[in-house]
């Protein structure tokens, strides 16, 4: 049986150096694991991470075809609302601390890209 995993995501970019290059290793991480048959419980976005969640992302349609097979988007409302974005918000839900806490404390393994 395949490990249960989260991903926690805390930013639009992956590793360091241009924005656009650290942006499309983002959307390649995003798309790669939306392709894997074993797919995180949960992915939470925190930081400006919550973008990717929000109008405009390119990683929309991957986010959606991982939540329609039951993975859980979830967005730290404090973020969305720092960003203004709580009404842009198109896959998932807003989440609170309490509930990252508690989904992070009880996880097998925690991914962040």
């Amino acid at each position: 049986m395949a490990q249960t995993y989260d991903i926690v995501i805390k930013g639009t970019g992956m590793g360091e150096g241009e924005k656009v290059l650290t942006d499309n290793l983002m959307n390649a991480f995003v798309h790669t694991v939306a392709q894997r048959e074993n797919l995180p419980s949960h992915i939470i976005f925190y930081g400006e991470g919550v973008k990717l969640a929000t109008k405009g992302s390119e990683c929309l349609d991957d986010l959606k075809a991982m939540s329609d097979k039951g993975v859980e988007v979830l967005s730290c409302g404090i973020c969305l609302d720092y960003y203004e974005l709580l009404d842009k918000l198109e896959v998932g839900s807003s989440t609170t601390m309490g509930a990252v806490v508690e989904i992070l404390s009880n996880s097998n393994l925690v991914v962040e890209p």
